[in-house]
């Protein structure tokens, strides 16, 4: 299945295109339109280029020098990285001092991994929102627009107190890039405001500065507050991108081992950590705020007999086909966990008593109902519920009524919904 967004591949070496395109499409799953020339290229953008993510063009093309190749792109607004086969410095700082995104040397195989990466940070950097904090008119433009060539959409201040708003107003934010002289609430303490809101796993602060303090190197003091890094102003584009690449990609790497400690491999649903890590939480909330709330514990009725009988994969496959069903079923500001083996919970926020008793009696008649097939043979499914309507004191002590109650529901004939 091909990922948003298409690939301009403009090159004359038709090896080096087939390597580079496979390695993209068959890789990563990206749509890669091959061209071996500027007309090629403006006849491939004639035919629809509103979805051009990305274009890898080279500098040696039979209808275009590289002034010419560099303006075409540039001039249609197309976010470009430059591919050569040769090694000029000169070519180089010409081509860097214009707004690509890169300069990338084909010498050697690693080329072709370097732009493979190149792009998938391009893409993933398209679902992410930056944040550029600079009373200087001409620095704050120069980085927001380096952002958005870098796939960001990016949002602005002139000011910290703007700068801690816009934080405040947007918790989708990844990135600040925050200079130290600002007015009123200067950089320095506008991280610190920051971080009392946004850990540096979840939020990545690069410092800038140009200036000197008294009280020690600016970059130290950035550090120290909660910045993830920092750069000194003059700085060049590439260091930036290479900056904000690392930093972000930090953040992606710390996250995905967030999502393998929380997560339940099988059913992508919440593990049993992460719902005692939350749920108390969520129980202290909704009791201040008067909330009613209920839990319940979910356990699939023979689930060993499904096991014996059809073997292990088609018992997974009736544990993802529950947890699709109850991840479904639940409403926003709930929480649906898998606790282990055929058993799950589920903290529903805002329900109690008779309506938490409909809630749950609907989740098992949606699981009875379900078409469950596996290998050609139809799997009949059933659910018991043991249900703990109303909030307690501590959320253990309403999953062991929860649980009693689901204990009721199996001795009773099971495929049921029994409350404490």
């Amino acid at each position: 299945m091909d990922r948003a967004g298409r690939i301009l591949l403009v090159d004359n070496s038709r090896a080096y295109s087939a390597i580079v395109a496979g390695t993209l499409s068959e890789r990563l799953g990206f749509s890669v339109i091959l061209a071996d020339s500027l007309d090629g290229a403006r006849k491939a953008l004639e035919s629809g280029d509103d979805g051009i993510m990305l274009v890898l063009s080279g500098l040696v093309l039979p209808d275009a020098d590289e002034r010419q190749v560099v303006d075409f792109f540039v001039g249609r607004g197309l976010p470009l990285v430059v591919v050569s086969g040769v090694f000029d410095t000169g070519i180089r700082e010409r081509i860097l001092a214009r707004p690509v995104i890169d300069y990338v040397l084909k010498d050697n195989p690693a080329s072709v991994d370097y732009l493979a990466w190149l792009v998938e940070r391009i893409a993933r950097n398209r679902d992410l929102t930056a944040l550029v904090v600079d009373d200087s008119r001409s620095y704050r433009m120069q980085i927001s627009s380096l952002l958005r060539l870098y796939g960001f959409s990016v949002l602005e201040a002139d000011d910290g107190a703007r700068g801690l708003e816009l934080i405040r107003d947007n918790p989708h934010i990844r990135l600040a890039v925050i200079d130290y002289q600002l007015p009123g609430l200067d950089g320095i303490h506008l991280v610190r405001r920051i971080r009392a809101i946004h850990p540096r796993d979840r939020l990545a602060i690069i410092g800038i500065s140009s200036s000197q303090s008294s009280r020690g190197p600016i970059s130290a003091q950035f550090i120290k507050s909660g910045a993830n890094d920092y750069l000194n102003k003059p700085f060049l584009p590439e260091e930036l991108f290479c900056r904000v690449s690392q930093n972000v990609e930090s953040l992606e790497s710390i996250a995905a081992l967030r999502t393998l400690a929380t997560t339940d491999y099988l059913t992508g649903l919440s593990n049993r950590r992460s719902f005692f890590e939350i749920g108390p939480r969520r129980l202290e909330t909704l009791v201040q705020q008067g909330e009613g709330m209920s839990v319940a514990m979910i356990d699939i009725d023979f689930f060993k007999r499904i096991n014996d009988g059809h073997g292990h994969e088609c018992g997974d496959a009736v544990l993802v086909e529950v947890a699709r069903i109850l991840a479904a079923s639940v409403r926003a500001g709930d929480l649906v966990a898998r606790f282990g083996g055929e058993e799950f919970c589920i903290l529903a926020a805002g329900l109690a008593g008779d309506a938490a008793m409909a809630f749950f009696e609907g989740i098992r008649a949606a699981v009875e109902a379900a078409a469950i097939v596996f290998n050609g043979a139809h799997i009949p499914v059933t659910i018991s519920v043991g249900l703990c309507p109303v909030a307690q004191d501590s959320l253990g002590v309403m999953l062991a009524q929860a649980d009693a109650a689901l204990y009721r529901a199996k001795q009773s004939g099971r495929n049921k919904v029994e409350r404490a």
